[in-house]
């Protein structure tokens, strides 16, 4: 565990600054369970001023200018959990449930005035807990955006764990491979192998999907799709997806039992091209989108499907951090939120570069790395082997 206790009264200050509105009355900013994963930025939110969100419950924290914070946590894991981060910086207040959260911000509150509270968050909490927030908030005034902005601006707070998630993506994968050439084994197999080695080296999780098969055509998270054994000619990709004290990391890797086609290690050869001159790109100052442009007409130019008849295929970059895709990156997925269109690279941004696509009689093909910018171009955080791995499975 981190201690990030002395730098987060600058961050709540600095939130005061940015928001600058002298009419509120105060900031709530809440958090879904940090367990949604790639589904929610909120959870970074809280933990870009806390230090902290738990896994398994939402949270809330009241910040009012010249007083200390008051953080809402749900039952006494949840707020040890805070208080272990905090210590005497914050009021950790334990509540017994989700719609006590409520009513008690609600007491906190009183009766604002309307418009007069600013909030994060709120979208993403379930619609019962959002509903009953609303009715003490009134009318409040999103301030999201702030917090996504500042969650940049301090990003080398927090972007130093990008090496740990590299080495446990790494160790992932590692272990599937090596599991792999073993013995003969089932995709529910190696993905079990893979969540237990990154659980085992102090991931919060650890998750990945696995896709098996001579021409695996998509991606599968369930062990129950996986049940068959690789065989000769089977390829293995793996995608893992991991997080660390809040910081998030991905990579791709694809392996083939025996004599890979020569086909299948063209297409691997030109996403490693993709990747490098991706990241050849990304330098302090370069516009997010302008990445994400080269990016797909890259992959445009590699898949044999015309453009938009792509049977299977996701975003090719995203930024990496308290989010999955941190928000105020998403240019570079060629889907920004407006207030972040022009965003360009910071010296230290950490992007996951994965380009992938479909091939008739292949199926789906991908490559993933985490990229670190620099001056120079970025450079690659996950060091497990790129391109294509030959499988040669033992004898059982």
């Amino acid at each position: 565990m981190r201690d990030v206790a002395a730098v987060l009264p600058s961050r709540w200050d600095e939130l005061w600054e940015r928001i600058d509105d002298d009419t509120l009355d105060g900031v709530v900013v809440l958090g879904a369970p940090g367990c949604l994963g790639p589904s929610a930025d909120s959870p970074g939110d809280v933990r870009v001023l806390t230090g902290w969100m738990p896994p398994f419950s939402p949270a809330a924290v009241l910040l009012r200018r010249d007083r200390p914070p008051i953080v809402l946590a749900i039952g006494p894991h949840d707020a040890r959990g805070f208080r272990d981060r905090l210590g005497d910086l914050a009021d950790v207040r334990q509540v017994p449930r989700a719609a006590a959260l409520a009513e008690s911000l609600g007491t906190l509150l009183g009766t604002p005035r309307p418009g007069r509270v600013g909030v994060a968050g709120l979208a993403e909490l379930s619609a019962g807990l959002a509903g009953a927030l609303r009715g003490h908030l009134r009318e409040p005034r999103p301030v999201d955006g702030h917090l996504h902005a500042m969650r940049v601006r301090h990003y080398a707070d927090f972007a130093d764990l990008a090496k740990a998630v590299a080495a446990i993506s790494d160790a992932m994968i590692e272990r599937v491979f090596a599991e792999a050439a073993a013995r003969p084994r089932s995709g529910a197999e190696l993905m079990v192998a893979a969540e237990q080695t990154g659980r085992s080296l102090g991931a919060e999780s650890a998750g990945c999907w696995i896709a098996t098969g001579a021409a695996p055509s998509t991606t599968y998270f369930e062990q129950r799709e996986l049940r068959d054994v690789l065989g000769d000619g089977d390829r293995l990709q793996i995608g893992t997806t991991v997080r660390y004290d809040g910081f998030y990391g991905q990579s791709l890797r694809t392996a083939v039992v025996g004599r890979p086609r020569a086909e299948l290690e063209e297409h691997a050869r030109r996403l490693l091209d993709v990747q490098d001159e991706i990241a050849e790109l990304m330098r302090p100052g370069v516009p997010l989108a302008d990445v994400a442009a080269r990016a797909a007409e890259l992959v445009d130019d590699a898949c044999p499907y015309p453009a938009g008849e792509d049977p299977f295929r996701f975003q090719f970059c995203h930024g990496l951090g308290l989010s999955y895709s941190e928000p105020a990156m998403r240019a570079v997925s060629g889907a920004a939120d407006p207030r972040f269109a022009d965003a360009v690279f910071a010296e230290g941004m950490v992007v996951e570069v994965h380009p992938n696509y479909s091939v008739p009689g292949l199926g789906h093909v991908c490559a993933g790395d985490m990229a670190r910018v620099t001056s120079a171009g970025a450079c690659w955080l996950t060091s497990s082997a790129r391109g294509l791995v030959r499988l040669d499975i033992a004898p059982r």
